[in-house]
């Protein structure tokens, strides 16, 4: 083998893992098109418009800065890559109240208003492409609680927001007891210097997008059956 074949060789494997890795995904992606939704299939007409509120560039800059994307994901896999379905929550809910089954896999849509798609690398932590949704039915839940146990002494000045409950989970994983467990790191620097009386300080306003991004994150819109590996199949008539 020549030298010259050998570079020729190497160039042209690493060049096609690079053109079809980044370069195809880069020029398909940067300006995405409207998708339809089919009446016969998806039951409605027009187009899909993502729903997604909340400080998303401010945020997504405060999560990149904290090396959050180094131990939790922000992509549900389609079956075919790994079924992610079966994990409560992550991608969407089995039983949705008013929908039924919501679960899908994750979309270029989910990244909307982000420089950069933070898929991230491994999964010391739970997937976060849905961690909005679960923290409003955690704040619901724990609302529903502390009303059982206070009985009379309840009043809605009480109520704890799921905004509320990242924070503390931000400032100190470990503060309940239930999740002792906890690896994740606190970020105490992103909060005021606590006052004496205080249990989780005020937080800064990095906090604040960085909850604000968390919260955006939600799988609680219907996307076309054409963006779904495996969409709910429908109820029969």
């Amino acid at each position: 083998m020549t030298l010259r074949f050998f570079t020729l060789g190497m160039t042209a494997t690493f060049g096609a893992a690079w053109l079809f890795a980044v370069v195809l995904p880069f020029f398909k992606t940067r300006e995405l098109k409207p998708v339809p939704y089919v009446e016969a299939i998806d039951e409605k007409t027009g187009v899909y418009f993502p729903k997604r509120t909340g400080q998303i560039t401010n945020g997504a800059m405060v999560y990149a800065q904290n090396g959050c994307y180094v131990c939790h994901t922000q992509v549900v896999r389609p079956t075919y890559a790994g079924n992610d379905f079966h994990r409560d929550g992550w991608a969407g809910f089995k039983a949705h109240p008013d929908r039924g089954d919501t679960r899908r896999e994750s979309n270029v849509f989910d990244y909307q208003g982000e420089e950069f798609a933070q898929i991230g690398l491994m999964r010391i932590g739970p997937d976060l492409s849905n961690v909005g949704a679960r923290y409003a039915n955690a704040a619901i839940a724990k609302n529903a609680e502390l009303k059982e146990k206070r009985g009379d002494a309840w009043n809605d000045s009480m109520k704890i927001s799921p905004e509320e409950m990242l924070f503390e989970h931000l400032y100190n994983p470990r503060l309940h007891v239930d999740m002792r467990w906890s690896t994740c790191p606190a970020v105490p620097f992103l909060f005021e210097k606590p006052k004496a009386d205080e249990v989780i300080p005020s937080p800064k306003p990095e906090a604040r997008a960085l909850v604000g991004y968390l919260m955006s994150m939600k799988k609680d819109d219907a996307v076309p059956a054409s963006m779904n590996y495996s969409p709910p199949k429908p109820a029969e008539k």
